[in-house]
């Protein structure tokens, strides 16, 4: 039986997807319409995907009525069951594992603008504590092709992905006044996925 759990764990990249959805959100339901937008698969796959899951007792369900007052949504919920067999070891697996490829980043990235600074943190490099999991200097910015790029990193990884941009002249003016924002972000762990900046 475990190898049976084992093959329908991991079938398909959808499957990978939800697995890190739901190993990095632990304690969070999601209604399966969310399921779908976050990780950007097929809603008919999804759904199949989403039921033979349930199906080995990796996620458990829920209807949940609507409550106005506290601004739930009524409608069938998932969540992942902390109690299942492996739930540790798949925890850990995809905790550790590289969320995305780098070089497949910073090649999405630099269509977005004239990147000068691509810096990565966080759920990227799996440390905790970050101010930000994705920092960007530059000029051009194209706001929704950015928007588009964070929305595919977050079905890759399984986590909202909390950023910040700059243009080049905000961030030189913040780095040289000690900004203790800019400087948070430079003193914790992280990685230059490119650094065109000199005095940085």
């Amino acid at each position: 039986m475990p190898e049976r759990i084992l093959e329908l764990l991991f079938d398909s990249p959808i499957k990978v997807k939800l697995l890190k959805l739901f190993l990095r959100n632990a304690n969070r339901r999601y209604l399966m319409s969310e399921i779908v937008r976050k990780t950007q698969g097929s809603k008919r796959m999804v759904i199949k995907q989403v039921k033979g899951l349930e199906s080995i007792g990796f996620l458990l369900s829920k209807r949940i009525k609507p409550n106005k007052k506290k601004e739930i949504v009524g409608g069938l919920y998932f969540v992942v069951n902390q109690n299942f067999d492996f739930y540790n070891e798949l925890q850990s697996l995809v905790l550790k594992s590289s969320p995305t490829s780098k070089e497949k980043m910073l090649s999405r990235l630099l269509k977005i603008g004239r990147i000068k600074m691509a810096l990565i943190s966080g759920v990227f490099l799996n440390t905790e504590n970050s101010r930000l999991d994705l920092f960007l200097v530059g000029d051009d910015i194209s706001h929704n092709k950015l928007m588009r790029f964070l929305a595919d990193m977050e079905a890759e990884v399984g986590k909202e992905i909390e950023y910040a941009a700059m243009e080049t002249k905000e961030f030189d003016y913040r780095f040289h006044m000690f900004d203790r924002f800019v400087r948070d972000i430079l003193e914790k762990p992280h990685e230059k996925l490119l650094n065109k900046l000199k005095f940085v």
